[in-house]
């Protein structure tokens, strides 16, 4: 049977407390200097990453403060190219407009300078053929048949001339 002594007792609790001070001074020990490390370490890393952070949103900050700014400025580039074209387009059709007046008007002058020209040449012609007429009449004896005849010979000859 179970033989429970006093003795045996307190020799357990003195082995178990000397044990206790024996693992507490030499594992103990260097366990709480090993996890104090760690401690240590995993703080510092932390702070770290918290610095880290804060320096990524201050990084990111700047970058969209910066897109803004590029946006910004690429929606007046923009504006002032637009307005520079639509001046540039209006100038072209102003240009051209100029251009345009100015060659009809020296095509109507052209053509009236022709159409007098004609008017001149048709002029001559008749002068010519009137003095031809009138030095057939005067060159020959005529009676009211002979006028006749000889002012249907000369309207023949000038519808042949302008026809």
């Amino acid at each position: 049977m179970l033989n429970i002594s006093i003795f045996n007792i307190a020799c357990t609790i003195i082995n178990l407390l000397i044990l206790y001070f024996v693992v507490r001074k030499f594992l103990f020990g260097r366990i709480d200097e090993i996890l104090k490390k760690r401690q240590e370490e995993v703080d510092s890393a932390t702070k770290a990453a918290d610095i880290a952070l804060e320096e990524a949103k201050s990084t990111k900050r700047e970058y969209e403060r910066k897109i803004s700014q590029a946006e910004e400025e690429k929606e007046t580039i923009l504006a002032s190219i637009k307005k520079q074209g639509y001046d540039e387009y209006e100038k072209i059709v102003l240009d051209a407009r100029k251009k345009g007046d100015r060659i009809i008007t020296e095509a109507k002058h052209n053509a009236e300078a022709e159409a007098e020209k004609a008017r001149e040449e048709y002029a001559g012609e008749l002068k010519d053929m009137v003095i031809d007429a009138a030095s057939k009449i005067a060159a020959t004896k005529h009676s009211a048949e002979d006028d006749s005849q000889l002012y249907d010979k000369f309207i023949s000859e000038a519808g042949a001339h302008n026809g």
